[in-house]
């Protein structure tokens, strides 16, 4: 096994080169259980049921692939617990993705601090109520016919997710912050004219206040008292995504510049020449009957490029769903698209998601929306995108085919404006729950004047009677002043890079007013 590989059991770990570092990793997983009081020792009986255990090992590595850390994380087997018997809820949110970029976008509008901090063993500090017992993994020696009893939750089982939460919720009510509804993972907290924010995401704090408030050090100490928490410092690595800030320039730019190297040596794409747009114009995929590549090796290339897509590359959201479509049975076409997009990449390598104050218009949300009418050969199905942006950089965005046939253009923009309403009215929601000046009523731009008049003009039923009312729900948002809608031409149209392949020129303009940019 190379040492940049992680071991995949214990005794492959204790076999390795560095095997005195994991086994410090694991000895300390084993006094934080015997610590915080885990588990009870207790003889095993006939008939019942235990749950199998092992090790899972990981090397933590910086944004220069530097080690941070040798992690070994004991974690229970749940997959055998059965529910109504040995658990029952199993819900636990973690930050959405749009909910970080907002925050993000805040903190430079607002010259906020950012910190991080992390928890040791998180799960542990969850209390089940159900009886459960757990085979000891390797290392953990116990006497032989005995066998651990949880008092605590642990990674892998079913209720370690929520039982985890419910501890933190209690914790952030004691510190005096309350949930905001938008997103059930970000906290709030308002003393005066300080405003404080708290999100999680599993085992990780982003603490957001003034940097000249004593507000952020006062709730490390107090997280600290209450858990076995890292401090961080100010965020600059969270999720495998490098955070780059000057809080006095008053930019914050993010790019998975490390990940994206990682999966083009991966797949032997690090080498190819670069090209300067993601996809081609007017470029379709025709549907195949069966799979004329390797489907395993297709899907793995195209799976390793999702999170690209949705943590900082809306540029090529549009290729890798489109693409995504066709995953079960892919074509040589398919396979030459893929490369293709690989040959992009290689160019935007050292692309960053950058966020500016002072950007002009980045004070306010601005909400592109746009479709590419009967796009898919295969159904004439469309495909709609919208794009939030703040502070110069987009907040949340979206490529996807539409689940109708639209009978025009009209129909499918539409169809896009029900979409884009829906996430519009949530962002409004989630920056009332930050406490943020009022979005409503939100301007959505959408380059199709008859459907404007259709979203304002409830008359219009002859053309109107056959589409699903599920998307009358932008009139109805138009009808009651939560929306507006605003005509942009199609040449301004940003959004559009999520609906189509362009020109250089074209999908090099939009993706710079996403808030896309090179290093230099």
């Amino acid at each position: 096994m190379d040492k940049t590989d992680d071991p995949q059991t214990y005794k492959e770990a204790m076999a390795h080169s560095d095997a005195a570092e994991w086994d410090t990793a694991c000895e300390d997983e084993i006094r934080n259980f015997q610590q915080i009081g885990v588990y009870n020792v207790v003889p095993w009986l006939k008939g019942r049921k235990v749950v199998g255990s092992k090790w899972v090992l990981h090397i933590k590595r910086g944004p220069d692939s530097q080690v941070q850390k040798y992690k070994a994380r004991i974690v229970a087997q749940g997959f055998t617990q059965v529910k109504g018997l040995d658990y029952d809820q199993t819900f636990a949110p973690v930050v959405k993705l749009s909910t970080f970029h907002a925050i993000l976008a805040i903190a430079v509008q607002q010259n906020l601090a950012i910190h991080q901090m992390d928890i040791k063993a998180a799960y542990l500090n969850g209390k089940l109520k159900e009886e459960i017992y757990m085979e000891a993994p390797t290392g953990l020696e116990i006497p032989e016919g005995m066998v651990l009893q949880l008092n605590q939750a642990v990674y892998g089982t079913k209720q370690g997710g929520h039982v985890w939460y419910e501890d933190v919720c209690g914790t952030m009510a004691e510190m005096g912050y309350t949930r905001i509804k938008a997103d059930h993972t970000v906290f709030i907290r308002r003393r005066g004219d300080v405003l404080s924010i708290i999100t999680l995401y599993v085992d990780n704090f982003k603490l957001v206040g003034p940097p000249d408030s004593d507000d952020i050090r006062k709730d490390k100490e107090t997280l600290k008292r209450k858990y076995n928490m890292t401090d961080l410092g100010e965020i600059s690595w969270i999720l495998g995504i490098h955070v780059m800030w000057d809080r006095e320039e008053g930019w914050i730019a993010l790019s998975q510049q490390k990940y994206l190297e990682e999966v083009l040596e991966h797949f032997n794409k690090a080498k190819v020449r670069p090209i300067s747009t993601p996809s081609l114009p007017n470029h379709h995929l025709i549907r195949l009957p069966s799979p004329e590549v390797d489907t395993k090796h297709f899907q793995c290339a195209l799976g390793a490029l999702m999170y690209l897509m949705l943590g900082t590359c809306p540029d090529i959201a549009y290729s890798v769903t489109a693409l995504g479509r066709h995953a079960a049975n892919p074509g040589i076409e398919y396979q030459h698209t893929l490369d293709h997009l690989f040959r992009y990449l290689c160019r935007s390598l050292d692309y960053k998601l950058v966020y500016c104050r002072g950007t002009p218009g980045g004070d306010t949300i601005l909400r592109y929306m746009d479709t590419d009418w009967g796009s898919d050969v295969n159904d004439c199905k469309s495909t709609l995108g919208y794009a939030f942006t703040l502070s110069g950089g987009v907040i949340s965005w979206s490529s996807k085919k539409q689940s109708a046939v639209a009978l025009s253009s009209t129909k499918a923009e539409y169809i896009t404006g029900a979409h884009t309403a829906k996430e519009a009215i949530w962002l409004g929601r989630l920056f009332a729950g930050l406490q943020q000046p009022s979005s409503f009523p939100i301007p959505l731009l959408i380059n199709n004047q008859s459907a404007i008049a259709i979203a304002k003009n409830p008359e219009f039923h002859d053309q109107t009677k056959h589409i699903n009312i599920y998307y009358h729900f932008l009139q109805h948002k138009v009808e009651s002043g939560d929306i507006i809608l605003d005509y942009m031409p199609t040449n301004d149209q940003s959004a559009d890079v999520l609906t189509k392949g362009l020109t250089q020129e074209k999908h090099k303009r939009f993706s710079r007013d996403l808030g896309l940019h090179h290093a230099d």
